[in-house]
């Protein structure tokens, strides 16, 4: 009888120990867990956030629980979920597979997929495509400010009533994904609309509430016919509906010219093989995932943030106020004017702080073991982030528990994104140790979403008087240094050259001229050896009778006489000044130049400038920031069909020139060069493809900045008559009796002189350099910089800047005479940059804007058309800045029509 009951004991004991829970070594700690249940009958499984800090107090900002056997573990405050999904993000970036979430989405989509290449693959062709939508005639602002219009539409029929809001906001955010995914909207009270809406709301009503957690925690239950299993017959009536939309969708589709999301996704699987992940299924979930996560968050932040607004008026007036007065005389808002509402945006961040719309983010998983403060986290154990702790967190925040917008302004007034505002969960950027202050980089994006990228010099001004005048972004997870002001720059490129003469490798202007010539190519020998032969060879043709001088007057006789056809009336200059500084770099190439008309002449400028603008556009920022997206036919591919019929060009020229040069008698520079490629063993970097891209680097690189500097010099004398007025007194009396000018009569012009450099100056052709990059880990201004950091050298602030000049911000010669008049160049004057990178050009430029200046000043005058309207100062943004087109009036002065 005894034995038997031992026995008995024995077999209890037994039991129980095979059903309880047994904690690994080191495991974080927590409650301890109920055998089967685990830790789920401690917690409100309705809402377990008051749970969850209760235990944080407890066990500390990392513990444990079980649900059911399976362990979990919460992160608590900023510095815990830092570490785990920032710092250790390969750790921490898995997906529970065995959720409920995970089985309604098939593990496919971006949601639920786990942790892998195919993962990261999709992941970020999403980001990448829907970054896309930011440019263009479809661009995401204009279908959201579209669909807006239809709700305020709804909203002026409740004008002096009440109403639940909820729908509508609902209706809209949905409506904004579907145009973003398929480009198309829906009416309110469209049936579609209203059952994909119901549908959505009752899935994420189960799939956040305690069915799902009995569904995760107990898998015997999951066939029976409880309430968890309407998630399923719902997504099963969503990807019904969502597959007749998608087939709809294909009978209209233009192979290669996307309108939306869909589009993108079909033509990246045609170009996909048969063993890609991409494919319709993947799709479909896609649009899912991306419906249900863009719809659910935005309704509710927006629900949240006018909730707060009625409740605290004060709030909502101050906001109104900085809006009437920012948006005077504006007829609708633009995403660019966020820079310019400080309170505003405080305020929209502060809703979204308080609104708290995804407390517990998605869930994670271990991919494999791993360490975490000092605890052991075993493989595949569930994660859970608790972004409701980082967001009212004491110590991150001014007003952790109240509603105030001062959470997200600085002691000026300005707005200053706290690091712990993670609403969207934390994947950041993180910064080296040391590195330049700057704004807050986003994920995927870094800093591009802080500035215009079709013009970001103002938010360069405005991020330095923030920073200073050494600043750090990151151009999607490339970290970029903006240096601005004379010291700074002077600093890095001529103190510290060698550390600062890098070029990036990897942007489209590199991989255009495939790093070769002198422009791209990567600091180092051959690009030394290069630069130095093309400094010699451009300097020799200041002498004998084939001169720079004597090409570059030759040239202007051909400009006088066509503008003396438009003498007393009006013309746009543009493509008069571009096709001379076309010639004249011609002439010093090739010793070949093009009658204006010509064909061959016009196509070259027409694909220069075509290739300048994309360059210097945002496209091109998408294609150095987004290497995922330079497969697709998205207009900077236009830069290289351009780039290879202009190498066609350049060989032909150098074919034809072979014929007939004189070996050691050179005329121009392709014989130079030619002679020098002769000259050295087969190891030299000399050779044909390299003189191709010089031929190609030296032509865009003097034409644009020239013909610019120009257009902007003689806006600027039209628009002061006086001084052309005076510019013309002095090369009067300096040339009377002379046939010809010379370059050497510059010394006895200090006036003009002095115009033309101020010109130049407020010209500021070539505002942000050409991109640097670090030769190796350096230190600037106490900022450390790693090895391969771009460097922008914003020359625009040096050209204006408090302190180097007299009359910064205006048009005055002064700016270069000194107080006996004499003319003057300011240290700070560097419109073709500084140290060993600083233009090639730079000699050539000065005699062909001194020749060609003075040369029409003394034959013409140049009037303002009087049916011109105010003129515009504002240029248009490049790499080099050009003037807006306008038209000059032009005049014969009499002492032309003597001579």
């Amino acid at each position: 009888m005894l034995g038997s009951l031992i026995l008995l004991g024995i077999c209890i004991f037994l039991f129980f120990y095979l059903i309880a829970i047994h904690r690994p070594k080191n495991f974080p700690p927590g409650p301890w867990p109920l055998p089967v249940f685990g830790n789920l009958l401690q917690l409100n499984l309705n809402n377990p956030l008051n749970d969850f800090k209760l235990l944080a107090e407890r066990y500390g900002s990392i513990y444990s629980l079980y649900f059911g056997r399976n362990p979990v573990v919460v992160l608590n405050g900023i510095k815990a979920i830092k570490e785990a999904l920032v710092t250790k993000s390969a750790d921490f970036s898995g997906r529970p597979q065995d959720l409920l979430a995970s089985h309604i989405t098939e593990r496919k989509g971006i949601l639920m997929t786990d942790y892998g290449p195919a993962w990261k693959e999709h992941r970020r062709f999403a980001l990448m495509s829907l970054r896309n939508f930011g440019l263009g005639k479809q661009s995401m602002e204009k279908r959201i400010l579209g669909e807006i219009e239809h709700l305020v539409g709804k909203l002026k029929k409740h004008s002096g009533s009440s109403l639940n809001p909820q729908t509508l906001f609902h209706n809209a955010a949905s409506n904004i994904i579907s145009l973003v995914l398929f480009g198309t909207r829906y009416d309110y009270d469209d049936k579609t609309l209203k059952q994909y809406i119901a549908l959505f709301t009752e899935n994420n009503k189960i799939i956040n509430g305690p069915w799902s957690m009995i569904y995760d925690t107990f898998p015997l239950v999951r066939f029976l016919p409880l309430p968890f299993m309407k998630v399923f017959k719902n997504t099963h009536l969503l990807k019904t509906i969502t597959i007749a939309l998608l087939n709809k969708h294909k009978q209209t589709r233009v192979p290669g010219k996307p309108r939306d999301f869909v589009d993108c996704y079909l033509d990246e699987q045609d170009k996909k093989e048969n063993g890609s992940t991409f494919d319709e299924m993947q799709l479909i979930m896609y649009i899912l995932v991306l419906h249900s996560a863009g719809t659910d968050t935005s309704s509710n932040t927006l629900l949240t943030a006018f909730l707060y607004l009625m409740v605290y008026p004060d709030i909502q007036e101050k906001c109104q106020q900085e809006i009437d007065e920012v948006l005077q005389g504006k007829a609708q808002v633009s995403f660019e004017d966020r820079h310019n509402m400080p309170y505003t945006q405080a305020v929209i961040h502060e809703s979204q702080r308080i609104a708290n719309t995804v407390p517990l983010s998605v869930f994670h998983l271990t991919s494999r073991d791993t360490e975490l403060i000092g605890y052991n986290i075993p493989k595949g154990t569930t994660i859970i982030p608790n972004l409701s702790s980082v967001l009212s967190e004491e110590g991150q925040w001014k007003f952790p528990h109240e509603f105030n917008p001062s959470n997200f302004l600085n002691e000026h007034g300005q707005f200053q994104k706290p690091e712990a505002f993670i609403p969207f969960s934390a994947v950041w950027i993180q910064r080296p140790k040391n590195f330049p202050p700057g704004p807050q980089p986003l994920p995927i994006f870094g800093s591009l979403l802080d500035i215009n990228i079709k013009n970001p010099l103002k938010d360069f001004k405005m991020l330095a008087e923030r920073y200073g005048n050494v600043f750090g972004l990151y151009l999607g997870r490339n970290p970029a240094v903006v240096l601005n002001g004379f010291k700074v720059i002077k600093e890095a490129l001529v103190t510290k050259s060698a550390d600062f003469s890098g070029r990036p490798q990897n942007i489209l202007i590199s991989h255009m001229t495939e790093g070769k010539g002198v422009i791209m190519a990567d600091y180092g020998p051959a690009w030394k050896e290069h630069r130095r032969f093309a400094l010699m060879t451009l300097r020799n043709f200041g002498l004998g009778k084939q001169s720079m001088e004597n090409r570059i007057l030759a040239e202007i006789e051909h400009l006088v006489a066509k503008l003396e056809k438009h003498a007393g009336s009006t013309l746009n200059p543009q493509t008069f000044f571009h096709n001379a500084a076309s010639n004249i770099i011609y002439l010093v190439l090739s010793g070949i130049r093009y009658e204006y008309e010509n064909e061959t002449l016009k196509q070259y400028i027409a694909r220069v400038t075509e290739n300048t603008k994309l360059i210097n556009g945002p496209w091109s920022m998408i294609y150095d920031t987004f290497p995922l997206l330079r497969s697709l036919p998205l207009p900077f591919k236009k830069v290289f069909t351009n780039n290879e019929a202009d190498k066609k060009m350049a060989s032909a020229m150098i074919e034809k020139h072979k014929k007939t040069r004189v070996r050691g008698e050179p005329t121009d520079f392709i014989d130079c060069y030619l002679d020098e490629l002769e000259s050295r063993d087969n190891e030299s970097s000399f050779d044909e493809h390299q003189l191709v891209i010089y031929i190609l680097n030296l032509y865009a690189a003097g034409t644009d900045t020239t013909s610019n500097t120009l257009l902007t010099a003689f806006l600027y004398l039209m628009v002061y008559p006086d001084i052309q007025e005076k510019c013309q007194q002095e090369i009067d009396d300096i040339l009377q009796g002379k046939a010809c000018i010379s370059f050497e009569d510059r010394h006895n012009m200090p006036y003009t002189q002095a115009v033309i450099h101020e010109c130049q100056r407020i010209a500021n052709t070539v505002p942000l350099s050409v991109f640097h990059s670090t030769t190796r880990d350096i230190e600037l201004m106490g900022y450390s910089i790693p090895k391969g950091t771009i460097i922008i050298p914003n020359l625009s602030s040096v050209l204006s800047e408090e302190g180097q000049w007299k009359f910064p911000n205006e048009f005055n010669p002064s700016n270069f005479l000194n107080e006996q008049g004499q003319f003057e160049k300011p240290e700070a004057f560097v419109p073709f940059s500084a140290g060993p990178r600083m233009c090639l050009g730079e000699g050539l430029a000065r005699m062909e804007l001194f020749l060609i200046m003075v040369t029409l000043l003394r034959r013409f005058q140049f009037i303002w058309p009087e049916d011109a309207g105010e003129p515009d100062f504002t240029p248009v943004f490049g790499i080099t800045l050009a003037p807006r087109p306008y038209r000059m009036g032009v005049r014969l002065r009499q002492s032309a029509r003597e001579m």
